[in-house]
């Protein structure tokens, strides 16, 4: 803790306002998670948990939470300031970018106000309503600690008010930055720690009965006045432990955000017979487990996945994390679909010297508004009738660091694709399931359904999931492609091709794994019914994609999957049968 000796001032909660500061969406977008990876961990894994914990402690004591975040009061914002003009600093009105981050959003009735210059004092009426509140004590927590903090702090100061800053609530864009400005104006306030923090207002009120009053010191006679206090419950952050099974189902167990640091290195516990589930969420009997044995699910840091908000404003923070299987000894479980593909993909690498990039299409019908029958394949009705669920969706998969690329309308009745750019390994497999599961909590989100049955209604198109599969050596060069050969297609990709045919109806039994997925895979439906390699053929089980880029030639694409297959297993066999097309 830093802080001047004049400033030792017991905390009095009732005459202290919490103020969090540009804690909005815009801080956790896709930019700042890919270029500003430090920025992006400090505010998701450590200043919103702490932010939490303080709210959730202040509030009850009848502490005011106050928000401020910077969003024009104009669509074109002609209302910023000169500086954010000059900064290129917009964030128009109504946008999403404006809205606090979901874990830390305000109670119906606390106060936000918004702001058009970096200083709040400046540009909203804050002084004029703290006054009103009759507030001494403004304890400042947000972003950025060197630019629109350090402003607050300082005009909170010069307007007389005790200020305490909380030091591991708020961050910039480097550590260097960060601990240079707390320096900078510690002379302005207490710099005190979230465990510092709340350590003292609750060693001044733990004597006291916080079930049906608080007791609050006032004056210097130190009277005692029972000052009733408002029950505001707010829901628990909760992250959820995943792993996406046999089926292609995705479980898991959740616990509260705030303790993920007891995950990240032991995980929580699984059931071996969890791998037995079937869809009908029945245990095969036919398993080798039984009631027996103990496993856990270790969190992979790298594949979390946090979408602060979407189209409902209550609905909870999406937090995921896919989960390698372990025995409880810390060695790989066997049956652990993301353990087999890495397998897969390490041997490659290792013996092959090659590396494996893949993308998914995922094909689905939205059900939740009136009929689109009447809606053209493929138009531009048929997108501007659902196009604010695209564009939710579109932002919830930018946020999740799937890079989505495309979202169209099918030929199907209400049916729909989003297409995602490729990525390495198993993260291929990982982005396919994010993909799925965001689309259904979008759609849930407004009141639809998202439907990826290979064959939702009879005699209707039905949904597939496409593979787009490449494969390069270890300095990125495509071994499918040899420009000159039939069709571009190199000897290598050839054999890889071979493969996956001579093993097609093998291999059926992961792509189509339900008796409706038939019902899907049959001649004249475009879906991969004929075992064959075709070049612009889409009826074919293997499709070579004419583009305009050479380096979008190194891909292969397969369209017989539908949408129930198990993502980690069905691409560890695909990228197997390539490996055993090279080893002969």
């Amino acid at each position: 803790m830093i802080v001047h000796p004049a400033r030792l001032t017991t905390i009095i909660p009732s005459k202290a306002a919490v103020l969090l500061v540009d804690v909005q969406n815009s801080e956790i977008n896709i930019e700042h998670q890919q270029n500003k990876p430090w920025y992006y961990q400090q505010i998701t894994e450590i200043c919103i948990p702490n932010m939490v914990r303080i709210i959730k402690i202040a509030r009850p004591l009848g502490m005011e939470i106050m928000y401020s975040t910077i969003e024009s009061l104009t669509r074109n914002g002609r209302d910023r300031s000169l500086d954010h003009k000059l900064s290129n600093i917009f964030i128009p009105k109504g946008s999403p970018e404006a809205d606090v981050i979901n874990a830390v959003a305000p109670a119906e009735d606390d106060i936000w106000l918004k702001k058009t210059s970096s200083g709040v004092f400046n540009s909203t009426n804050i002084d004029y309503v703290l006054r009103n509140l009759g507030m001494e004590f403004l304890v400042v927590m947000g972003f950025l600690t060197d630019q629109c903090v350090d402003m607050a702090v300082r005009d909170a100061a010069d307007k007389g008010y005790q200020v305490i800053c909380i030091s591991d609530a708020c961050t910039t864009h480097t550590q260097e930055r960060h601990e240079n400005a707390l320096r900078a104006f510690s002379g302005y306030c207490r710099i005190m720690t979230t465990d510092e923090f709340i350590q003292e207002i609750q060693g001044n009120n733990n004597s006291k009965d916080n079930d049906s009053s608080i007791k609050l010191a006032i004056n210097d006679q130190q009277k005692n006045l029972s000052v009733p206090v408002r029950s505001s419950l707010q829901p628990t952050v909760l992250t959820m432990l995943v792993t996406t099974d046999l089926t292609g189902i995705t479980r898991g167990r959740t616990f509260p955000s705030e303790a993920i640091d007891d995950y990240w290195n032991s995980g929580c516990g699984w059931v071996p017979a969890d791998s037995a589930l079937t869809p009908q969420d029945v245990i095969a009997d036919s398993n080798p487990w039984g009631s027996h044995g103990d496993l856990r699910l270790l969190p992979d840091r790298k594949s979390r996945v946090r979408i602060s908000n979407g189209p409902n404003p209550t609905a909870p923070m999406f937090d995921i994390i896919h989960c390698d299987i372990i025995e409880t000894d810390g060695k790989a479980w066997s049956v652990c679909p993301r353990e087999l593909l890495r397998q897969e993909i390490q041997r490659y690498h290792n013996m092959l010297g090659m590396r494996v990039t893949a993308a998914f299409e995922h094909e689905f019908i939205l059900n939740g508004r009136q009929c689109m029958s009447d809606l053209p394949a493929f138009s531009l009705r048929a997108h501007r009738h659902v196009a604010d669920f695209a564009g939710w969706l579109v932002a919830a998969l930018q946020s999740a660091g799937v890079e989505p690329e495309m979202f169209l309308p099918e030929y199907g009745r209400s049916q729909y694709e989003i297409t995602c750019r490729s990525t390495e390994g198993v993260a291929a497999a990982d982005r396919a399931v994010n993909v799925r599961e965001i689309t259904r909590d979008i759609a849930r989100q407004m009141n639809m359904h998202a439907s990826f049955s290979p064959q939702p209604y009879v005699d209707a198109i039905g949904n597939g999931v496409h593979l787009h599969l490449s494969i390069q050596n270890l300095d990125g060069q495509p071994l499918l492609y040899e420009k000159g050969r039939r069709y571009d297609l190199s000897e290598l990709g050839e054999h890889w091709a071979a493969g996956v045919l001579n093993h097609l109806p093998a291999l059926c039994a992961l792509t189509a794994p339900t008796p409706v997925s038939y019902m899907r895979l049959k001649p004249h439906h475009w879906s991969s019914a004929y075992v064959c390699l075709g070049y612009r053929n889409r009826e074919a089980s293997l499709r070579i994609c004419p583009t305009f880029e050479r380096k979008s030639r190194e891909a292969i694409y397969q369209k017989l999957i539908s949408p129930e297959v198990a993502i980690f297993i069905y691409l560890q066999k695909v990228v197997q049968f390539f490996f055993w097309a090279n080893s002969v």
